[in-house]
C-alpha cells in the first residue's frame, strides 16, 4: 500500500471498511430510524439530498473505479491501493491481464466488486424511501414546491444508481417504491440498463414540469435548477445507452437515434452545465479519482496515452531510463513544464513556461517499484482538475473544491459520437469534436471532409484525454471499442456476500475465463 505525501481519503476509507464488514442486503445509511424519516419532512428531504452525496462517493470512489481506470490502461499505478496493482498487472508477454475478479468472501480483491455494489445500492434505496413516502404515503415536504424537488432529484438518483449497477453489473435488482425487497429477483444487465433510462427520463419530465433550485449542501456547494437537472438526466441517460456496451459489436448495436435525442437536450445543449461536486478533504465528499490521479505521486497517465500525446517523446511501452520532456502540438500538454520552483523536489517538474499544458504534465520521477513492472511507469501525470496548479493540498490534491464528475464537453463528445454512428450531419459532429480539440488542445480542427472514418479517429482522441478523470468512463470507452487487453473482465459479477446469503454458487468474469456474460 502507499499513501503519498499524506493520509489519503480518511472518511471514504472509513465508510468501505465498515461496508466492507457487514452484510451486502440493501441498506440506507442515511435514514437509519426509516420509520420516522419517512413521516418527517425534514428528514426525508434530507435523506433526498443524501443520495447525491451516496451516488457521487460510490462514482468517484476508487474502490473498482481506480482499478477499471488502470485495467483500461488509461491511468497507471502500481500501488496496490484499492487492488490496484492486484487488477492491473500482465502477463511476462505484456498481452494480458493475469487475473478475473476475486469473489470470494475470503479474497482481500473481493472488495472492488463488492464496495461499488453496496454504495449504488445504499443510494437506490435512500432514493426508493423518498419516493415511497411522497408517492404512496402522500407526505409532503414544506410545500408542494419543494416535495417535487426532492421527489425528483430521488428519481435522478434512482436511474443514476441503476445506471451504475447496468454499466457494471452483469445482473442485479431493479428496485423502485413500488418493489418488496423480499421478492426482489435479479434482472438482465440489458433489463437494468432499460430500467435506468426510463426513470432517467421520469426524472427529466419532472424537472421540466417542475420550477426549483436544489440546495448548495446537496453537493457541498453547488446550486442546480431544474433545467439544469433534466439536462443532466438527459446525458445520464445517453451515456447509459453508450457505455453499456461490453464490445464494439454491442456498441454497434446500441440505438444512437436515442442517444443522439438524449445528449440533444443534455448538458451541453442551451446553457452548458457540469455536474460539479465540492470536495471537503474526504471526509464526506470525495473526488477520489482525483485525489489519487490528479496528484503526480499517485498516479500517472498510462505510456499509451501519454504516446498519443506526443509519440515523439513519450515512448510506450516505458523505455529503460525513462521518456524525455514533451514537445507535444496539444495544448494540453505542451511542453510538460508545471507549478513553481517550490515544488520541482517534491515531483521532479520543470517550473511552468508559456508552453505549459493545461492538462498535464511531465515529471521526470519513476514513482513506481521497478520490481512490480516498468509497465506501470510514466511520466506524464494529470492535473487538470488540480486548480491550484501547485499540487497544493489544500486544492482537489488535498481532496478540497470543485471538480466535475460528468461535464459538458463529455456530452459534446457523446453528441458527436451519436451524430457520426446514425448517419447524421458530419459538420455538425466535427464542430462538437473542435469544442474541445481547437478550443483546449489548439490542433488542426476536424471537418465533415475528414469522413466517418476520420472523424473517428479524432473523436478516438478526444475521449482519451476528456474522459481523464470522470469517474470509469475512460474504462467504457476502451471496453465499447475493444481496446481492452485480453483478460480483462468486462464485467462484475454479483458479489460474494450476496450470492453467499442466497446460497448461490460464486462466479466470476475475466482472465483466463469469459470476459463477461453473454449479451441478453
Amino acid at each position: 500500500m502507499h499513501t503519498p505525501r499524506f493520509l489519503r481519503a480518511v472518511g471514504v476509507l472509513a465508510a468501505v471498511a465498515v461496508a466492507g464488514c457487514g452484510s451486502l442486503d440493501v441498506a440506507n445509511p442515511n435514514a437509519p430510524d426509516a420509520k420516522r424519516a419517512l413521516s418527517d419532512p425534514t428528514a426525508l428531504e434530507a435523506v433526498a439530498g443524501g443520495t447525491l452525496r451516496t451516488w457521487f462517493n460510490t462514482y468517484d470512489g476508487c474502490e473498482g473505479n481506480c482499478v477499471l481506470s488502470t485495467q483500461a490502461q488509461t491511468f497507471s499505478a502500481s500501488w496496490n491501493n484499492w487492488n490496484m496493482n492486484f487488477y492491473s498487472s500482465i502477463d511476462a508477454d505484456g498481452k494480458r491481464l493475469t487475473r478475473p475478479w476475486q469473489n470470494d468472501p475470503a479474497a482481500a480483491g473481493r472488495t472492488s466488486v463488492e464496495v461499488p455494489w453496496v454504495g449504488m445500492y445504499s443510494a437506490i434505496s435512500s432514493a426508493t424511501d423518498v419516493l415511497k413516502a411522497i408517492r404512496i404515503n402522500k407526505q409532503v415536504i414544506n410545500n408542494t414546491s419543494d416535495t417535487k424537488r426532492s421527489e425528483t432529484i430521488s428519481q435522478l438518483m434512482l436511474g443514476a444508481g441503476l445506471s451504475y449497477i447496468a454499466l457494471n453489473y452483469d445482473k442485479g435488482y431493479i428496485v423502485d417504491e413500488n418493489a418488496d425487497p423480499a421478492t426482489l429477483t435479479y434482472s438482465n444487465r440489458k433489463a437494468i440498463r432499460d430500467a435506468a433510462v426510463a426513470k432517467l427520463q421520469d426524472a427529466a419530465t419532472m424537472a421540466k414540469a417542475n420550477t426549483f433550485t436544489t440546495p448548495a449542501a446537496w453537493t457541498n456547494g453547488v446550486t442546480y435548477t431544474n433545467v439544469q437537472i433534466a439536462q443532466i438526466a438527459n446525458t445520464l441517460s445517453a451515456m447509459t445507452l453508450a457505455y453499456y456496451a461490453r464490445t464494439a459489436a454491442e456498441n454497434a448495436a446500441v440505438n444512437w437515434g436515442q442517444v443522439l435525442t438524449f445528449t440533444q437536450a443534455g448538458m451541453s445543449s442551451g446553457t452548458p452545465v457540469d455536474f460539479v461536486f465540492v470536495g471537503d478533504g474526504c471526509v464526506a465528499w470525495c473526488h477520489e479519482i482525483l485525489v489519487w490521479f490528479d496528484g503526480v505521486d499517485g498516479g500517472r497517465v498510462h505510456t499509451r496515452v501519454a504516446n498519443m500525446l506526443d509519440p515523439v517523446t513519450q515512448k510506450t511501452p516505458y523505455p529503460a531510463g525513462g521518456n524525455s520532456r514533451p514537445n507535444s502540438p496539444d495544448k494540453r500538454l505542451g511542453d510538460g513544464s508545471f507549478g513553481d520552483a517550490s515544488i520541482i523536489d517534491g515531483f521532479g517538474t520543470i517550473p511552468k513556461t508559456s508552453n505549459s499544458g493545461s492538462d498535464f504534465l511531465w515529471s521526470r520521477d519513476e514513482i513506481f517499484r521497478p520490481s512490480r513492472g516498468s509497465y506501470h511507469q510514466s511520466n506524464i501525470g494529470h492535473v487538470r482538475y488540480d486548480l491550484s496548479k501547485n499540487q497544493d493540498p489544500g486544492g482537489i490534491y488535498g481532496g478540497f473544491g470543485p471538480a466535475p464528475v460528468v461535464s459538458a464537453g463529455q456530452s459534446d463528445l457523446l453528441w458527436a459520437e451519436a451524430l457520426i454512428r446514425s448517419g447524421g450531419a458530419l459538420g455538425t459532429a466535427a464542430t462538437l469534436i473542435n469544442k474541445t480539440r481547437v478550443t483546449r488542445g489548439g490542433l488542426a480542427p476536424a471537418s465533415a471532409g475528414d469522413g466517418t472514418a476520420g472523424l473517428t479517429d479524432k473523436l478516438a482522441y478526444e475521449m482519451e484525454i476528456e474522459l481523464l478523470g470522470l469517474g470509469a468512463a475512460p474504462y467504457y470507452w476502451r471496453r465499447r471499442t475493444d481496446g481492452l487487453i485480453a483478460g480483462t473482465p468486462r464485467d462484475m459479477p454479483v458479489p460474494a456476500k450476496e450470492l453467499g446469503v442466497k446460497g448461490e454458487a460464486l462466479y466470476t468474469w475475466g482472465g483466463t475465463g469469459p470476459a463477461n456474460s453473454t449479451p441478453p
